[in-house]
């Protein structure tokens, strides 16, 4: 299930990257991947070091192996498209801002959903997703959401192989802090009010950060940061297909 997604266009002018986050799956962007290629595009979604297998897979995962995955995948696509634009979700969205640093001259946009500039996993909003999910209903929109978003099985054993990839995921935000400045392609950033873990505090500092680029941020009231309902996904697709319509 969880595994590298491709949707490939015959003619190859411009491919959208899509990058999960801590403990995401590639499967979470199959509706945008859908856009993306109604839009002319081809799409991939990634699959990042650590995820979609063990526990102890998972606890092996260092900032430098998922950055360094990314910008290999860009790497590679700067080869046969001329256009690429970079879209994370969660930390994905940081692995997106440097791999668009350091290769400025490839990639052509970065779309960006929940950006973590700043983060909290124990707080009150999240600690009740996390209590509610346990009483619903296999089919729960939201269960079965936040169930397809998770790359790593939750075991007993994950509460202490989770430490080290923790410790590289605020090793990763501090390093990508410091590279805001140093964007230059446009910006679209998604934000939800309702989003359990990512501030909007962080859409504060991503504007007062990239200040050589435009920021057009998206601020919606009723997603999670792993479920977005229908009127919602809508609003998200029709801003990322505005910015793949950015000259």
């Amino acid at each position: 299930m969880h595994s590298p997604q491709l949707l490939e266009q015959h003619e190859k002018t411009g491919i959208v990257v899509f990058i999960h986050g801590y403990f995401g799956s590639p499967r979470q962007f199959d509706k945008l991947m859908s856009v993306v290629y109604e839009e002319g595009y081809s799409g991939l979604s990634l699959l990042l070091p650590g995820h979609g297998s063990t526990t102890k897979e998972f606890s092996n995962g260092t900032m430098e192996g998922w950055q360094n995955h990314v910008d290999e995948e860009v790497e590679r696509l700067s080869k046969s498209y001329d256009r690429i634009i970079l879209a994370g979700h969660s930390m994905g969205c940081l692995l997106a801002i440097n791999a668009a640093v350091m290769y400025k001259e490839h990639v052509c946009g970065l779309f960006l959903l929940y950006c973590p500039l700043k983060v909290s996993y124990f707080n009150i909003a999240s600690i009740k997703v996390r209590l509610k999910q346990l009483f619903y209903k296999k089919t729960h929109p939201v269960k079965v959401a936040y169930h397809n978003f998770r790359s790593v099985p939750l075991s007993p054993d994950l509460l202490w192989r989770n430490v080290k990839p923790a410790i590289e995921l605020r090793k990763l935000i501090s390093v990508t802090k410091n590279e805001l400045h140093n964007i230059r392609v446009p910006i679209t950033a998604v934000f939800s009010e309702s989003d359990e873990i990512v501030s909007m505090n962080s859409l504060k500092m991503l504007e007062m950060g990239a200040t050589n680029t435009s920021v057009k941020s998206v601020v919606i009231t009723d997603s999670l940061h792993a479920y977005h309902p229908e009127h919602e996904q809508v609003l998200i697709g029709n801003a990322l297909r505005e910015l793949l319509c950015t000259p």
